[in-house]
């Protein structure tokens, strides 16, 4: 489990918003890095180390960081990924703090709540305004158990245009936690509105189910019954 949660990780920084690059060739150059991943993740890190070595900059850096975390060194990834953030050629501040928040998430795939709280906390400092960062900020709260102050941080993402399964199941846990049972149904539909099949969702669906909230098959928005129930 931990390997898949390693790997979804790892695709979600390939795919995240792309660093600002010089020349398109390099554009091309980091796609290319980035799609080795899918054919041999050991190749692929080769690869990005001596693109990396060659001066590849902060595509190449960005890329290894991917790699790295793919290959199950999410600790080393962490700090390759502050070391971007501090580069020249890293972008402008919104950028960057994007960067802070992808190294956030790679310190909590380590186990190091203290680091990501760190590291996103350097990222709020750059980019105040940026509200999805509120979406790693849910992710850090989970960690911490900080069950209301997670679910919260989902909503001021979705508050400022942000809304993903993933974040919609980050609510659905916290939700659970707190016993908000109904509200956890709601945030499971809209999860599974975005992506169907998304197993993290199916299996909260069914936990629900086992606790007696109907769900909707149809993953319509649930409707409140007379008695206060979902339906």
């Amino acid at each position: 489990m931990i390997g898949l949660h390693i790997a979804a990780l790892a695709a979600a920084l390939a795919v995240s918003e792309p660093l600002p690059l010089a020349h398109e060739v390099l554009d091309t150059r980091y796609e290319e890095c980035v799609a080795r991943l899918g054919e041999s993740i050991a190749e692929a890190r080769k690869a990005a180390e001596r693109w990396h070595a060659d001066g590849g900059g902060a595509p190449a850096l960005h890329c290894l960081a991917v790699a790295d975390l793919a290959a199950g060194y999410p600790k080393l990834a962490a700090v390759r990924l502050l070391e971007l953030a501090d580069r020249p050629d890293a972008g402008d501040d919104l950028v960057r703090a994007r960067i802070l928040a992808q190294a956030a998430r790679a310190w909590l795939e380590a186990g190091e709540i203290g680091l990501a709280a760190e590291a996103l906390d350097a990222a709020f400092a750059r980019a105040p305004e940026a509200g999805e960062l509120y979406l790693t900020a849910a992710k850090i709260r989970l960690a911490r158990e900080e069950y209301q102050a997670a679910a919260d941080a989902v909503t001021k993402a979705e508050q400022a245009g942000f809304v993903s399964t993933d974040a919609y199941v980050d609510r659905a846990r916290a939700h659970m936690a707190l016993l908000k049972h109904r509200a956890a149904a709601e945030d499971v539909v809209a999860a599974l509105k975005l992506d169907p099949m998304n197993v993290d969702a199916l299996v909260l669906r069914g936990e629900l189910q086992q606790l007696g909230v109907a769900i909707d098959a149809h993953y319509r928005r649930l409707e409140e019954t007379d008695d206060g129930g979902a339906r």
